[in-house]
């Protein structure tokens, strides 16, 4: 049989309790305080501090106002609660761009705002074309302000972000862009990508193409919907002629302009006229038809 000797040291220090006296200036006082042997435990009458051997950190209370002081950790451990998402600028401009951002709600209450290309951003739903890792996002063009949703992802949570889309340029949606007619108004009738809608399409056959249902304000898949205009004349005074039509809408500007011929000379402005309306309906007056024959027409402006 072997036997196995085991020499065992032990050694015991004893707590000594260190004293600082109290200091003093003409700014400020501390009373003294009371260090333990380790110097993990300060206490005063004003405050304790418990830290680490060694003094690297800890945490200190003070009895009034209550604070706690979590500095000089090596270390941290927290859980984050839930995430908060912004834009910057919101809403934003249709082909700009706006910063996402991501707020960390932790456990203890605090926040930590962490760097956009730390977290894992998505497009969930409507008008944005693209966001890069640091978290830029960029709208595309829409014909209508609308609702874009983006996602953000930071340490297993996610949440997400609406951001209005601004429309700002009326004619540069999709294959609608740059044609002349308000993108808002060709989606409205003929949704979006139809061919139907281009300018000098009369989808409707009521011999009006939609560059001019836009500007008269009428429907453009209406047969029954188109711009009326006929002549009158005035009972009692054969040198007024009544110009009449309809629809007319206060958003536009209208006026009448006239020639000799039926198919030649320069259209000119009726110089004196006056003006009544009917509901819907418009009235022109041409005060001076003195010629032997005149020929007119309707100018309308809109917007």
């Amino acid at each position: 049989m072997k036997t196995i000797q085991l020499l065992a040291l032990t050694s015991c220090l004893l707590p000594l309790a260190a004293t600082a006296g109290s200091r003093t200036s003409a700014n400020y006082a501390i009373p003294a305080d009371t260090v333990d042997a380790s110097g993990r435990r300060a206490t005063s009458a004003a405050y304790s501090n418990v830290g680490s051997v060694g003094g690297i950190g800890g945490v200190g209370t003070a009895p009034a106002p209550a604070t706690t002081a979590k500095h000089s950790y090596i270390g941290q451990l927290y859980d984050v609660r839930s995430l908060a998402l912004s834009a910057n600028p919101s809403p934003v401009n249709e082909v700009a761009a706006t910063q996402l951002g991501l707020l960390a709600i932790l456990d203890d209450g605090t926040r930590l705002v962490p760097t956009p290309a730390s977290v894992l951003w998505n497009i969930v739903s409507g008008p944005i074309s693209s966001i890069t890792p640091g978290g830029l996002a960029t709208a595309a063009a829409v014909y209508q302000n609308t609702t874009a949703t983006v996602g953000g992802r930071y340490l297993g949570l996610s949440n997400g972000l609406d951001v209005l889309v601004v429309n700002i340029l009326p004619d540069n949606f999709g294959t609608y862009a740059g044609d002349g007619l308000d993108d808002a108004w060709q989606v409205q009738y003929f949704g979006i990508g139809n061919a139907n809608a281009c300018p000098i399409c009369d989808p409707d056959l009521d011999g009006q193409n939609n560059r001019f249902e836009y500007t008269a304000g009428t429907i453009p898949t209406d047969f029954d919907s188109h711009f009326r205009f006929h002549i009158a004349a005035v009972p009692g005074i054969r040198t007024n002629q009544n110009l009449v039509f309809s629809p007319r809408f206060p958003s536009r500007t209208y006026w009448a302009e006239y020639r000799p011929a039926v198919d030649s000379g320069i259209f000119g402005l009726v110089p004196v006229t006056a003006t009544s309306d009917a509901g819907v309906e418009r009235t022109i007056t041409d005060l001076r038809a003195t010629n032997a024959a005149r020929f007119y027409r309707i100018g309308i402006t809109y917007p």
